[in-house]
Formats: structure tokens, C-alpha cells, sequence
């Protein structure tokens, strides 16, 4: 009901500020610039994935469900680009049952790095073993060799975390396939919350509060979701365990309690308040205590921390009524010290972003007739567009790797998720729903 535009963003918090009010009584444009953006100048290791090696009997085909869920997962990752099975096929099956790996052969096929598995059932046909073995070809040796047991409906996680361990293998850093993404999906009763695992599988949802929710935020342990939500008839901060179980009131001050961001040690949350009559930044610390970091006339929301907690961008129209911009202050001393404006040559740009790796932030735009994702680069003072094309993107939120960003397409009257690799001009789709809102990407989770 009140998602109506692509100025969503900025423009929902005005109108609930107005809403809430009434409740209560009754720059230059900088030149084309090319900075960029991680292209993918690093090729993709070629890789090889076997046929998983069933000990006994897997009647219900598992283990070609698991192989296709791995294949999935490391082509996802895009730092590898799997072989297709005729081309090795012969070679396969003379190594099938042996644990002997002729590198030279599967080099001379194409192959890079190979993974062979083997697949059993256990504890009277309930759960599975799978042993994995990854193999260098190029510099002939075995690289990583993983077990693990779990019951059939952990596949898919198993799956996800030994993909993750492949990326880990090539990159130093742990791979996403275990990531999920929150999301709002617009219902009857207003919006719910949901999450969808990285590879698009698994939807469930969390809420069930038949009310308008707003603005899903993680916490930094990612057990947590914050949000927004109008099931007391107060726009007040919840927080919501990722099983949906767990829930409780965090803040609720008559007005907006809104756009919440979890700072990244955990010990407060920046979230915006109406209490002065007009939208304003604060720190809500552990003992519950609040301290204000805008003092501005005009409207101030969407704070991001960045990675080190010390600075929070955010959104204002301090330059001018109804033409938000991205600023950056201290997230101690907050507008009362330096104020550094970073968007400029477009009057709307809101929801920025700061990436995990603390060299970038991301945001909404306006480009001429539609909204795309834009990229500043904190190291150049340069921004860059993401998108492009037909439909309004807006809405980004990091994976926790800083390769990519989820946003909200928005085509007709349809919205849907999409996920884009920097330096890539290819988007996959995520949801198909049409009612996708405000995504919010997972960082990785403490086990």
C-alpha cells in the first residue's frame, strides 16, 4: 500500500512520519568515470566433478540429487566453471573405483582441479556419509579431503558447506553458498518476512504478523533479524530469530522506530526516530540508553555502519527538501563533526550500503526516468553505475564476501530479486514471485 513508486525508500519513511504525527494528535555532477569494479579479469578454474561413488545402495537417487546441488553451488560462486561430463567420461570410469588420480590424463581433458566423492547410507537408511577429495591436476596434488554425516534433510547444507570449502581452497575466504537472504513479500495482510537460501531453493517464511513489516536488517552473528513492524499499531523495532520462534519488542516509542542497522561488534543499533517531530539518526546502546547523531531540519534515515563501526553513511535531504543524498559522519560525534556528501549528479539517490570490505558503498539512484544501483568507491571518490537497462533496480545489500548485490527489479508492476556480480553486466534471478521487497543478504554464520 504505501510501495507505490520506486522512491520507495526515502519517500515511505515521509509518508509514515506524516501518518504517525496525525496518530499521535488524534552539488556538481561529477564527469564519466571508470573505476573498475573487480572486473572479472581472473579466468575461472576449470573443474571436474565425478560422479559420486555410491557405497551400497541409494535407491532414491541422492546422490546425483548432491552432485547437482555442488555442480549449482561452485558455478553460482563464479570462480569456477565446471567440465561437462563427455568429456571425461572415459576417464571416469576407469579411475571409478580406485582412489589412484592420473593427473596428466585429466589435464590433458581440460581439467584444473577435480573432485571426486563417495556417497553411503547410514544409521538404517535416515542419514548419509559423503567423503569428498579435491585434487590440484595442474600441480598435481590432493588439496583438501573432507567427511561428513548428516540426516536427509541437511543434503543441501552439507552441499553448501563443502562448496564452501572448495572456495575457500582457491581464494582465502570463505565461499556464500551457506548464505541466505531476508526479504519482504507482499501478502493480503500487508508484508511478511521471508528467507531464501543463495542458490534459490528453500523459501520459508518467518513472520506471521499480518501487518506491514518493514526494512529487515541481520545481525552480525546472522541469527538475528531486525525489523520494523505495525502488528502493535506502532511502528515498533522487533527482533526475530531466523526459525520465526523467537521474537521480541526491542524499541517502541510513539512514532517511528525504524531502519534499523545492527553495529558490526553487536553492542548498538543505529535505527531512525520521529520523537522530535522529524525523522532523525540514533544509537540505541546495549543498555538500552539512546543517543542522537543528526540534528537537521530535514529528514535523515537508512544508516549503514561500515565494517570497523567507526563511521555510519546515511540518507538526508538536508541540501534540499525532497532530494535525498548519501552523507557519511563519525558514529560517535555524528552530524555534530564532519559531514561528508558523496552522491551527486542525480536529485534522488537513497539505501546505501556499505560493503564488507569497507572500500565501497552502495545506493539507489535516480537515472533520468528509472532507478539503478550505483557504486562509490571510497578510495577514489568515484561512483559508477551497476545496473542498467529496462526496470528500476534499487534496494542493494551486500554478500558477505563483497563480490555481489542483491536489489529489487522492478518491471511493470512486478518485483522481484536479483543478484549481480561486480564488473558483471549479468544479473540472476532470484524470487518470481512479484512481490519482492527490500532483500537483506546474510553475513556468514558463527557456528
Amino acid at each position: 500500500m504505501f510501495q507505490k513508486t520506486s522512491k520507495s525508500g526515502f519517500y515511505l519513511l515521509l509518508v509514515l512520519m506524516v501518518f504517525v504525527l496525525l496518530q499521535a494528535r488524534a552539488g556538481s555532477a561529477d564527469p564519466p568515470v571508470s573505476i573498475g569494479l573487480e572486473l572479472a579479469t581472473q579466468k575461472k578454474v576449470t573443474l571436474a566433478i565425478a560422479d559420486f561413488v555410491v557405497k551400497g545402495v541409494d535407491v532414491m537417487g541422492i546422490a546425483k540429487e548432491a552432485k547437482k546441488i555442488l555442480k549449482k553451488d561452485l558455478m553460482l560462486s563464479e570462480w569456477f566453471s565446471p567440465l561437462e561430463e563427455p568429456v571425461f567420461e572415459e576417464l571416469e570410469k576407469m579411475e571409478h573405483s580406485s582412489s589412484k588420480v592420473d593427473y596428466r590424463s585429466w589435464r590433458q581433458v581440460g581439467a584444473q582441479w577435480i573432485i571426486k566423492t563417495e556417497y553411503s547410507v547410514v544409521a538404517n537408511g535416515k542419514g548419509q556419509s559423503l567423503t569428498f577429495r579435491l585434487y590440484d591436476a595442474v600441480n598435481k596434488r590432493f588439496l583438501l579431503g573432507k567427511r561428513y554425516r548428516s540426516s536427509r534433510e541437511l543434503l543441501r547444507k552439507t552441499i553448501h558447506r563443502f562448496a564452501d570449502e572448495v572456495v575457500m581452497q582457491l581464494t582465502g575466504k570463505r565461499g556464500i553458498s551457506q548464505t541466505q537472504i531476508a526479504f519482504l513479500m507482499q501478502e493480503s495482510g500487508g508484508k511478511e518476512i521471508y528467507l531464501i537460501d543463495f542458490d534459490g531453493h528453500n523459501l520459508r517464511q518467518v513472520t506471521h504478523d499480518d501487518t506491514v513489516n518493514l526494512s529487515p536488517a541481520w545481525s552480525p552473528d546472522a541469527k538475528w533479524i531486525m525489523y520494523t513492524s505495525y502488528a502493535a499499531r506502532n511502528p515498533d523495532l522487533i527482533m526475530i530469530d531466523t526459525s520465526g520462534q523467537q521474537r521480541q519488542t526491542i524499541h517502541r516509542l510513539p512514532g517511528l522506530n525504524a531502519a534499523p542497522a545492527w553495529s558490526p561488534d553487536m553492542q548498538s543499533i543505529a535505527l531512525v526516530l520521529s520523537r522530535d517531530q522529524n525523522s532523525e539518526v540514533y544509537i540505541l546502546n546495549k543498555d538500552r540508553q539512546l543517543e542522537r547523531l543528526t540534528r537537521h531540519f530535514n529528514i535523515d534515515t537508512s544508516p549503514t555502519w561500515s565494517p570497523d563501526g567507526k563511521k555510519i553513511a546515511f540518507t538526508s535531504d538536508r541540501s534540499g527538501t525532497g532530494a535525498p543524498q548519501i552523507y557519511i559522519m563519525d558514529s560517535v560525534k555524528g552530524d555534530r563533526s564532519q559531514v561528508t556528501r558523496i552522491s551527486f549528479g542525480s536529485g534522488y539517490n537513497d539505501n546505501p550500503a556499505w560493503s564488507p570490505n569497507g572500500d565501497k558503498i552502495a545506493y539507489t539512484s535516480r537515472e533520468k526516468r528509472k532507478f539503478q544501483i550505483r557504486i562509490y568507491d571510497l578510495n577514489t571518490h568515484k561512483s559508477e553505475l551497476l545496473t542498467s537497462g529496462f526496470g528500476s533496480s534499487e534496494q542493494p545489500s551486500w554478500s558477505p564476501d563483497g563480490r555481489f548485490i542483491i536489489y529489487r527489479k522492478r518491471e511493470n508492476d512486478r518485483f522481484n530479486l536479483f543478484i549481480q556480480k561486480l564488473g558483471s553486466g549479468e544479473a540472476r534471478q532470484l524470487t518470481f514471485s512479484g512481490k519482492g521487497h527490500s532483500p537483506a543478504w546474510s553475513p556468514y554464520s558463527i557456528n
